[in-house]
């Protein structure tokens, strides 16, 4: 039973911190439960193939009206704060 309990969490455990990351990438919902479900369900397959092939995005602060997606929360804001207006996390 004790087996069972721990090969159902680790997956979900990692599933959770895959969609998290990815959320905050800026992937769309689609792709972020697609991701979760992969991981969870084909965890030796799926973490590598995210932690390979996930965008490294980097945030330009060049333009000061463009949209922009907080690498911490994953929600979108204008301008060029130096902390993102929903989570509060330093952005510069």
């Amino acid at each position: 039973m004790g087996f069972l309990l721990i090969a159902l969490i680790i997956p979900l455990v990692a599933a959770i911190w895959v969609a998290s990351d990815a959320k905050k990438r800026g992937y769309s919902n689609t792709a972020v439960i697609g991701w979760f479900i992969g991981v969870w369900f084909l965890l030796i397959v799926f973490l590598p193939l995210y932690l390979i092939f996930r965008s490294r995005k980097t945030f330009s602060f060049a333009d000061d009206e463009a949209t922009r997606v907080c690498p911490y929360c994953g929600k979108l804001f204008k301008g060029n704060p130096n902390f993102c207006p929903y989570c509060g996390e330093k952005l510069r």
